[in-house]
């Protein structure tokens, strides 16, 4: 059978065009720095109060820099084509688990979409207004129609980055990572330079201008809450939460792996993908440790468990409390700092990082259909591709209307706690999945062939190939991210509501794999064909 034949396209019509800067950029933005940040802080101490951020931080980073690095990198560098992990799952493993896993992973990029859009509007610009003593207008963007309206428009400006073209993107992207790098780095000088001494004075003096609780008395009237609500606030940190914090931790730190879905479009792909994930890694890394210290040896162990459970588990609502802002982490600088212009730059950091994340949905979802339709798994235009821009344009206009169907609906229901289910379905469906894939890459005869022909195939140590470690380290990890999500303390409803739902997703990838095969097969086309061989550059 003719190739045409199998795979939809004789070309895939992408461009190779992206630096190793430009693939580095993208992981290193799909780790979302300052809003990951916040997740760790505020969402995991919030549940695992007796977390120790410094410790977390350096386990995930070993584990990421070695798991992470080696699976997605070996992966995307032996299988350059855009897509992201169904490409090699479904040449791995098989084309079935391939495409329901892929599925899932196509709903995960929607879903951040109607997550991290509206999060772009609050907490993001809320906390910039309130930081600008500008509460009116904070008030009314934390509206529901408010809200819908901004995020969208949100929604709607992040399309546009991608789909008039990768290089205007990668541009673009330059921009908003430098500055949103500036603001991150604000935040972590203002912390460093400023003593405990000078930060409970400075919460003090804020506390008394607006009738606020002290120090102390924010510190006893949280412990009261954390008791009420079945907590305690521990005095020092225990290893149980330490690693329980780690699941929140993974938004700095397991998120790299975006670069695999442009790999068809990065020159030098078998170095710039591996690359650009490690660095895209101990990066994140890096601020996350400054922070760290610098946090527990300006706010204190106990206070920053206190205020990370009144912003996540009480919503910033504290008896007492009335201070403009939630106290997280960015607040907390805020706390220290009057500056307009640094309060400017510090909460566009969280806006800017935010917003990027949505722009990533726009890379990755039109691919993953992309990569389906090559395959005939899809209709045919999925694989069409605008001649001008070279992007695949009708898979971006479905993107959008299926993220403002989800952001309708966040808008009303608000739960910010959905974002750890979207991290709950992408552990288990896509980084699981995947890292068993590279684990038996080397031994699986079907793709020996394309094996042999990696750059990596002869990467081995004490003679067992580098990518066979990279996906034991993996599952590793992502075995106590998995047993931390389950067992998160308070919040067993939302981990067996994300179960059934991964298990419904990936029911429903089954089905479309399944038609796709039966719809082919009427037209006289064995999809099964186009599994033995990577699809067209």
């Amino acid at each position: 059978m003719a190739e045409e034949k199998v795979f939809a396209r004789r070309a895939s019509g992408l461009v190779r065009g992206l630096s190793l800067l430009d693939a580095f950029g993208v992981g290193f933005m799909n780790q979302g720095l300052t809003p990951s940040m916040w997740v760790m802080i505020s969402l995991g101490l919030s549940v695992y109060t007796g977390g120790n951020l410094i410790i977390a931080t350096i386990l995930s980073a070993i584990m990421c820099g070695i798991g992470f690095s080696l699976v997605w990198g070996i992966l995307g560098g032996s299988m350059p084509r855009s897509g992201g992990e169904y490409i090699y799952n479904s040449r791995i493993l098989s084309p079935l688990i391939g495409i329901a896993e892929s599925f899932g992973n196509a709903f995960v990029w929607i879903m951040w979409i109607y997550v991290l859009a509206p999060w772009t509007v609050d907490p993001g610009l809320v906390m910039l207004f309130q930081f600008l003593g500008m509460p009116e207008v904070a008030e009314f963007l934390s509206q529901p129609l408010a809200l819908f309206l901004i995020a969208s428009l949100v929604n709607l400006i992040a399309l546009f980055f991608l789909i008039f073209g990768i290089k205007f993107f990668a541009r673009a992207q330059k921009v908003v990572m430098s500055l949103g790098i500036l603001g991150a780095l604000v935040i972590l000088l203002v912390f460093t330079f400023t003593s405990r001494e000078s930060f409970i004075q400075a919460w003090n003096d804020m506390a008394a201008r607006y009738g606020s609780l002290s120090y102390d008395q924010f510190l006893a009237a949280a412990q009261a809450e954390m008791e009420a609500a079945g907590k305690r606030l521990p005095t020092t940190w225990n290893w149980f939460d330490t690693l329980g914090v780690m699941v929140a931790g993974s938004w700095l730190f397991a998120y790299s792996y975006c670069i695999t879905f442009i790999a068809g479009e990065v020159k030098r792909p078998e170095k710039s993908i591996i690359l650009g994930n490690l660095f895209a890694i101990l990066v994140p890394a890096f601020f996350m440790l400054w922070l760290s210290i610098a946090l527990y040896r300006t706010v204190g162990f106990q206070f920053l468990s206190a205020t990370a459970f009144v912003d996540e588990a009480l919503g910033g609502e504290l008896a007492g409390y009335t201070l403009p802002w939630s106290p997280h982490f960015v607040g907390l600088a805020a706390v220290i700092t009057r500056s307009p212009v640094l309060l400017f730059l510090m909460a566009l950091s969280f806006v800017l990082f935010n917003f990027w994340w949505v722009a990533l949905s726009y890379l990755a979802f039109p691919r993953i259909l992309f990569a389906w339709g090559m395959d005939r798994i899809g209709p045919k235009w999925f694989t069409d591709i605008n001649p001008r821009w070279a992007t695949p344009v009708k898979n971006h206009i479905l993107c959008f209307i299926l993220g403002e169907i989800g952001i309708a609906l966040y808008s009303v229901w608000q739960e910010q706690m959905s974002g750890l289910s979207v991290t709950g379905l992408e552990i288990v469906s896509v980084f699981g999945v995947t890292a068993l894939a590279a684990t038996i890459f080397p031994f699986v005869k079907k793709v020996r062939h394309i094996w042999e022909a990696s750059p990596y195939n002869h990467w081995k140590l004490l003679g067992i190939p580098v990518v066979t470690i990279g996906g034991i380290v993996n599952l590793i990890y992502l075995a106590i991210l998995f047993y931390f999500f389950i067992v998160m303390p308070g919040l067993e409803e939302l981990t067996i509501g994300s179960l059934i739902f991964y298990v419904l997703i990936w029911g429903l990838g089954i089905a479309w794999y399944y038609f796709w095969v039966a719809r082919n097969k009427r037209a006289g086309i064995d999809v099964s064909m186009a599994y033995g061989e990577l699809p067209p550059e």
